[in-house]
């Protein structure tokens, strides 16, 4: 053991000598690899930082900031190919053959569902700013939770119609590398609206649709209070639409120009998708009480189960959840995702396809398909 110490300190003194940070770090990694791991390997989790703006009225010190940096991720899919011969069959990531719709279509079996540091590697991004518990990963809250929607398609079309779905634009501006300036139909609202309309049209199920620009003052963009601004209006809507059980917020993201969220579904070029959840929790203040959500562990079961879905249907077209300290209106109620479409760079036509798929997973989730 001696020896080993000597031969560390050795190495760390040639790395010093030669003010290479990356000797350090490697003979650092041999030794003690969990304090290196996410000096060495947390970048594989990150593809940019990019430029998710939000209401930041109220919140902790740490968190009294206009703008949050957005942090997506870039997908590394484990498939049998990639793991040891002599690791157990049940231990593997397997592709989906049954299921072409997307790219890299996976499935992923009870044993990795159940290791929660698989999940925080491989499922979700927790921000540096906030964590996740073990109860909030563990597979009773994430798997076993019901989010079917009893009589969810009960509507017959006609115009008197009990709504089971809220979607709303808390960014309501958001546009696209084509969009046409002035032109709402060119937004994230014209997107939410193609959403509604497959929902409605093609799964028979009834959809409230606000397109209240919530991140607009007197003609002016202003994101400042959007999040108080959407909660206010939507709140009404629920009190007058109390046949709701579903609330999504629907966003497209900001990147790099570099960064291309799209993929292949069906043969079309399809915007990426991620599902956002809000923890109420800092890692500096810890729990944060003002901004309590009763609802956190069905938000994120909600989020999982629709990831499970998407992944095993359409692959890379679903990126990585992303958990964040704040709590982005998240506890209006048990079923309510925020949901980043594309991005900046992305068509309008890449949006529009990106609704296909997630009108599937939604209406697989909430029928309760297996």
């Amino acid at each position: 053991m001696g020896g080993v110490l000597v031969l560390f300190l050795w190495v760390l003194y040639l790395g010093s000598c030669f003010k290479s940070t990356d000797v350090m770090v490697t003979a650092t990694s041999w030794f003690v690899p969990l304090l290196t791991y996410e000096k060495q390997y947390g970048k594989l989790d990150m593809e940019y930082s990019g430029n998710y703006e939000i209401d930041a009225s109220g919140f902790g010190d740490e968190e009294k900031t206009t703008q949050e940096q957005g942090i997506s991720t870039q997908e590394h899919i484990i498939t049998t190919k990639e793991t040891e011969e002599e690791q157990k069959k049940e231990d593997t990531v397997k592709e989906t053959s049954a299921i072409v719709k997307g790219q890299n279509c996976v499935s992923f079996t009870m044993n990795q569902l159940k290791d929660k540091d698989f999940l925080r590697q491989k499922i979700f991004v927790i921000d540096r700013n906030t964590s996740m518990t073990d109860e909030e990963l563990s597979v009773s809250n994430l798997l076993d939770t019901d989010l079917s929607v009893k009589d969810l398609k009960e509507w017959d079309g006609s115009q008197k119609k009990k709504c089971k779905i809220l979607i709303y634009h808390t960014h309501g501006s958001e546009a696209f590398r084509d969009s046409r300036p002035g032109v709402t139909e060119d937004t994230v609202i014209g997107v939410g609206s193609y959403l509604t309309q497959i929902l409605e049209e093609k799964y028979g199920i009834p959809v409230y649709h606000d397109t209240t620009v919530y991140d607009m003052i007197n003609g002016v963009n202003d994101r400042s209070g959007a999040y108080e601004n959407a909660y206010q209006s939507v709140t009404k809507i629920l009190e007058q639409n109390p046949s709701i059980e579903v609330v999504i917020d629907l966003h497209r993201d900001g990147v790099d120009d570099d960064i291309q969220l799209v993929t292949d579904v069906d043969g079309k070029r399809t915007a990426k998708i991620m599902f956002l959840n809000g923890v109420s929790r800092s890692n500096t203040n810890g729990e944060i009480a003002y901004l309590k959500n009763p609802n956190r562990k069905e938000n994120l079961a909600f989020s999982f189960q629709m990831y499970l879905k998407g992944k095993e249907r359409y692959g890379d077209y679903i990126r990585k959840i992303y958990v964040k300290s704040l709590r982005f209106n998240m506890h209006l109620m048990p079923r309510t995702t925020l949901i980043e479409a594309g991005a900046q760079n992305n068509t309008i036509e890449e949006e529009k396809n990106a609704m296909e798929p997630l009108a599937d997973i939604l209406n697989a989730v909430l029928s309760g398909e297996k």
